[in-house]
């Protein structure tokens, strides 16, 4: 289970059937791989536990 924050608001089509929106700021906890890898390299989500560039995590400040 991966968890991501959305940065934008957006829909998803689970399996192409199943759409749920998202709305920017909401927390995201998935398992669906097609999501998490879209959402990310579209920059609709981002991944909070990633490291900025100085090292310090996205959502704290340096």
């Amino acid at each position: 289970m991966m968890k991501l924050i959305a940065t934008h608001a957006f829909s998803w089509a689970h399996r192409g059937v199943e759409v749920e929106q998202f709305v920017e700021g909401q927390s995201i906890e998935t398992d669906d791989a097609d999501l998490i890898s879209v959402a990310l390299a579209e920059g609709w989500a981002k991944d909070p536990s990633a490291k900025a560039k100085n090292g310090a995590t996205k959502n704290k400040e340096a």
